[in-house]
């Protein structure tokens, strides 16, 4: 029931969206000579529709999907993501495996220079390290046995400290709100 609220809210943002969008765009480019101005502008209508429909493809795009109901999602890249359920204080960063064969989950991180820093901390899993570096671009994870170990290699390459590392909910707060809040799907 969540999931379908939320995406009843989002089609009403997406159409209050859409009418100032293209209203906007329909008196500017309403001085553009008639002869020259682009056929979907003609109609404030038609330019409705089209900046609409385009928020809806842009809503389910992996960088604007933030979650529906109760699940939330923070994209790394284009196909990683860290989701999370119910907002509990895990997330999970999954296709990820740790040295030890479990799925990535945590409870503080923060991505700086396409690397995503954080610790390994489940309910579910007991993991053998505490800290992980995931380095976006290759895909490829080093896990540190405690944080001494894991400050070390943060000072070394410039990353943030363990102190610095920030919960989903923050994380989520610092990505989705201001600009992306309110002229974003």
């Amino acid at each position: 029931m969540e999931v379908l609220g939320h995406f009843i809210f989002e089609l009403l943002k997406i159409t209050f969206l859409g009418f100032v969008y293209s209203t906007v765009l329909y008196y500017i480019f309403k001085i553009i000579p008639e002869n020259k101005k682009p056929q979907p502008l003609k109609s404030k209508k038609i330019l409705w529709l089209f900046i609409s429909s385009f928020l809806l493809f842009y809503m389910f795009t992996p960088y604007g999907n933030h979650g529906l109901g109760d699940s939330a999602r923070i994209p790394i890249s284009y196909t990683k993501e860290i989701n999370n359920i119910n907002w509990t204080k895990y997330g999970i960063l999954k296709g990820i495996r740790t040295n030890d064969g479990n799925e990535v989950e945590l409870t503080h991180f923060k991505v700086k220079n396409n690397t995503l820093c954080g610790n390994l901390s489940s309910d579910f899993y007991d993991f053998e390290n505490d800290y992980f570096v995931y380095e976006i671009d290759s895909e490829k994870i080093v896990e540190f046995k405690n944080e001494i170990d894991y400050n070390r290699y943060a000072q070394k390459n410039k990353l943030p400290k363990s102190n610095e590392l920030k919960s989903f909910e923050d994380n989520y707060r610092d990505y989705w709100s201001g600009w992306r809040f309110f002229l974003l799907p």
